[in-house]
């Protein structure tokens, strides 16, 4: 019966160093969830980040775009009030005319003829079509996104190795 406490012994050594180990998977566990709880973090930041700039971008060219299209509208409302006819003279009434004629004494002159003038061209649409809408989606998709600020560099929690991967292998 002497050999069954050698072999006790052996296997209660053996179930504390399994104990031991399953304690540090644990741990190792936790710590890659902790790791994996501020690398979400930080994703969830820069897409907001990204979000955001992607947002001011968008604003800025329709602040460009309709900037554009109120100059074109205010350059064809210039043309369009240089092209007008002078402005005229209120009409005479019948009392002044008869006055006139019975002053000059002579045949009033004819009555000018009025030239029609060609109307100004449309001011440009400000609805865009489908295909430039399509035009500028395809654009921006084979466009880089912008630069955004580098990510930020989590350090491991103290005691994990600095590569995980290796998992504390000697080089």
């Amino acid at each position: 019966m002497a050999g069954k406490p050698a072999t006790m012994q052996r296997l209660e050594a053996a179930a504390a160093k399994a104990a031991a180990r399953a304690a540090g998977a644990k741990e190792q566990v936790r710590s890659a969830k902790a790791l994996l709880k501020q690398a979400r973090k930080a994703f969830k930041a820069e897409k907001k980040a990204a979000k955001q700039a992607r947002r001011k971008v968008d604003a800025a060219a329709t602040a460009a775009t309709a900037a554009t299209a109120a100059a074109q509208n205010r350059a064809s409302k210039a043309a369009a009030t240089s092209a007008k006819p002078p402005v005229r003279k209120a009409p005479r009434t019948p009392a002044r005319n008869a006055a006139r004629k019975s002053a000059a004494g002579a045949v009033p002159p004819a009555p000018k003829t009025r030239r029609t003038k060609p109307r100004a061209p449309k001011p440009a649409e400000t609805m865009r079509s489908a295909a430039d809408v399509a035009k500028s989606v395809i654009e921006r998709l084979h466009n880089p996104p912008p630069v955004l600020a580098p990510a930020a560099v989590i350090p491991p929690p103290a005691g994990a190795p600095a590569n995980p991967d290796r998992d504390g292998e000697e080089s």
